[in-house]
């Protein structure tokens, strides 16, 4: 089988929404699969960039869509775009897996291969109640109709999807980002000898995050006075704004960790997981959090509540606003001496839910997409009608 997978990401060299492709990547190839990988240029390009090529996979790395507005450049940037659309074609591929951070991005390689009559399948790793598509609409039904497999991380993102194409799509299902933490036994209990303490693990991005709302949150005067620490771990475009606020509202117990590799050290030394998210796909830092035994507060927006039981596993607000994420971290607080309980039980949760192996499971989905139109694997089929001719685009 030959497979493409184009990334549409283009605000970061890598992030958390990557993974799930990547590793099926390296997956197919182990397994024998032809593979392909399109991806932006960066600067420095990402260590799972590099290892990709390692490891046999052909890369194709694409010019960014944005920058300087002069015609000329733009000229130059669109004959790069049109010669990576024709190099997918001359790859050949039984399958294209179109990989969008969120709800669109992919539209113009979808119109590609059903010009090309490349079958193709798209990976959804966000949605949000503010991103519906306007004038984009239809180009949205026609990319998600004609997809033999669209694939979302949540029930909630999938259910909005449908809702904002009006239309049921019946090729769409869930499936699940692997994570970044083993599943031997969880860290040890911290002690909270010298207080508890609170870890948002969270791309530094509130307008997606909320870390704003949580800030604002341990601003009230209850707050304030409790011996709680909150450990910010990520990076973001928005960081010094979020430092700058923090300094501002006086807050003395919040600290910037950065970027941690190991997820198993960040729970070796919280208690408590806050996610105080507007919109979400379905946060691994959650999934990985009850990996670890860990109990969280979360926002009721996308998958959190499909994984997160209010009041067993932790503790949800029912909209990402201050006074409703104070209104959980108080009921949070007052039942503190549960929380090592609760992580327990969300671990067992996550033993009873989440599959051992997602990416596994993910591989079979896109077997199953690259042969949806034929009883045998189109690699296996040479009469296949002839594509058009991409380089005249």
């Amino acid at each position: 089988m030959r497979v493409a997978f184009v990334t549409t990401m283009t605000g970061y060299p890598w992030g958390g929404s990557e993974e799930l492709w990547y590793r099926t990547a390296l997956r197919l190839k182990e397994e024998g699969h032809d593979v392909l990988a399109s991806v932006l240029h960066w600067p420095k390009l990402s260590e799972n960039v590099l290892r990709m090529k390692e490891k046999g996979i052909r890369l194709q790395l694409r010019r960014s869509p944005y920058g300087p507005p002069a015609s000329r450049i733009w000229r130059k940037v669109s004959r790069h775009r049109i010669r990576c659309y024709w190099e997918i074609e001359r790859f050949n591929p039984d399958l294209v897996v179109i990989c969008q951070g969120h709800n669109d991005g992919g539209f113009d390689w979808a119109d590609i291969c059903q010009k090309a009559r490349i079958p193709y399948a798209v990976i959804i790793q966000c949605n949000s109640e503010t991103f519906w598509f306007g004038d984009r609409l239809d180009a949205a039904v026609k990319t998600y109709s004609n997809a033999k497999g669209i694939f979302c991380v949540s029930r909630g993102n999938l259910e909005l999807l449908r809702m904002q194409v009006g239309h049921p799509l019946p090729n769409a299902e869930v499936v699940w980002n692997p994570w970044n933490v083993s599943q031997e036994a969880p860290p040890k209990w911290p002690s909270n000898e010298n207080g508890w303490r609170l870890a948002s693990v969270a791309r530094l991005e509130p307008s997606a995050k909320g870390q704003d709302l949580l800030l604002k949150t341990l601003a009230l005067p209850e707050w304030r006075v409790r011996p709680v620490q909150l450990n910010l771990y990520g990076a973001g475009p928005d960081e010094q704004s979020l430092r700058r606020f923090a300094e501002m509202l006086e807050l003395k117990n919040v600290n910037f960790r950065g970027h941690v590799k190991s997820v198993r050290t960040i729970w070796e030394e919280n208690h408590l997981l806050v996610l105080a998210s507007r919109f979400e796909g379905l946060p691994l830092a959650l999934v990985e959090s009850m990996w670890c035994g860990r109990p969280a507060v979360v926002t009721d927006v996308a998958g959190n509540t499909e994984v997160c039981v209010d009041n067993e596993t932790g503790f949800v607000a029912p909209a990402p606003t201050v006074p409703l994420l104070a209104g959980a971290l108080e009921r949070a607080w007052e039942r503190r001496g549960d929380w090592q309980r609760m992580g327990q039980a969300a671990r067992g949760r996550a033993e009873s839910i989440i599959p051992k192996d997602p990416i596994a499971l993910f591989a079979d989905k896109l077997r199953s997409c690259a042969v949806k139109t034929s009883e045998v694997p189109a690699s296996a089929n040479p009469s296949r009608e002839p594509r058009e001719d991409l380089s005249m685009l």
